[in-house]
């Protein structure tokens, strides 16, 4: 831990100090210059020592995408050095229209709640230091909330590193989970879940796996760059072959209790209704995910009670809890 966190403080350093300079800086320069590259440089060793970090940091630096310049500063020099344009490597001005602004606004609300949260403030911090108004109209009492699972962050990571998984899968229609090994080529969202889509090392194939039914935690294994994903990937198309290879599950039915005159939706496809006293009316419909069909049921609030069966209403009561779990969170936070 503590060698990443210097060698991280020597590339800003080095960075800051290339960009400081429209002159072409020599190695000997830089190691004179830049805190963690100083030596004596009559110690061969200790030379030959600084020029092997040099040439990591020049590497990392540019397949970071800093845009490192080589070159002298006259035909009378016989050292080559290195230097930084601004012009390339600073950001043009933002220009957001007013529209565009909003939905960077709502977009950060949407991940607000998620474990995304930080990097989605990070980034309107940013625009806003930019000079870009990003408030986009008053803000909506109630704001749509985007949650993910416990394995999105660690394979977002090895997705952005390119490198091996290790998890262990429990599928619809296992009795217990199994282990796979996946190259990871992307994450996408489908109908309200999240998948990943990459290459099965077991399977010898292109696979999609729902985070939800990955049980336990996700290991990254090897190196960094382990892999190529392919430029034609369409990962929504992989999902929704996915969607279209499972078996449909067969239709079940749920006792719902109405409150009087509310909830016409639930009314409209309910298949038998059964008119009670001022409690409400008993609603039958069919279902087949528990967890969609809850969250459905969730829009109507408190004008609907799931009597039956019990899943459909562990569901609604644990997606219930989190909801007013999240709001309660926002409200201290505003007092």
């Amino acid at each position: 831990m503590g060698v990443s966190r210097l060698r991280t403080e020597r590339l800003v350093n080095l960075v800051i100090c290339l960009l400081s300079t429209r002159r072409f800086l020599t190695a000997e320069k830089i190691a004179a210059t830049v805190p963690g590259y100083s030596h004596d440089p009559t110690d061969t060793r200790a030379h030959e020592a600084f020029q092997r970090k040099f040439e990591r940091d020049k590497a990392e630096l540019r397949r970071l995408g800093v845009p490192l310049e080589t070159g002298t500063n006259s035909v009378f020099d016989g050292d080559q050095g290195y230097r930084i344009a601004r012009r390339d490597y600073e950001l043009p001005d933002i220009e957001l229209s007013p529209d565009e602004a909003a939905v960077l606004g709502a977009a950060a609300r949407l991940w607000q709640h998620s474990k995304l949260a930080s990097d989605a403030g990070d980034g309107l911090w940013k625009l806003r230091a930019a000079g870009v108004d990003i408030r986009g109209g008053e803000e909506p009492e109630v704001a749509p909330v985007l949650s993910v699972d416990e394995a999105f962050t660690p394979i977002m990571s090895a997705v952005r590193d390119r490198r091996e998984i290790r998890f262990e899968y429990l599928g619809k229609t296992d009795d217990s989970s199994a282990k796979r090994k996946l190259q990871p080529w992307g994450v996408a969202c489908h109908r309200g879940r999240w998948y990943v889509v990459g290459f099965d090392l077991d399977r010898d194939a292109t696979r999609c796996f729902r985070l939800s039914r990955i049980t336990g935690q996700v290991r990254t294994v090897g190196k960094p760059d382990a892999f190529t994903v392919p430029d034609d990937v369409n990962l929504l198309d992989h999902v929704a072959n996915f969607h279209a290879d499972m078996p449909e599950l067969p239709p079940r039915r749920a006792t719902i209790l109405v409150a009087p005159g509310r909830a016409a939706g639930v009314r409209r496809r309910a298949e038998q209704i059964e008119a009670r006293r001022a409690d409400g009316d008993r609603v039958v419909l069919s279902f087949q995910d528990p967890r969609r069909f809850a969250s459905w049921l969730a829009t109507y609030g408190s004008d609907v009670t799931v009597l039956d069966p019990p899943e459909v209403r562990k569901e609604l009561a644990t997606l219930l809890a989190d909801i007013a779990a999240k709001y309660e969170d926002k409200k201290e936070v505003s007092v």
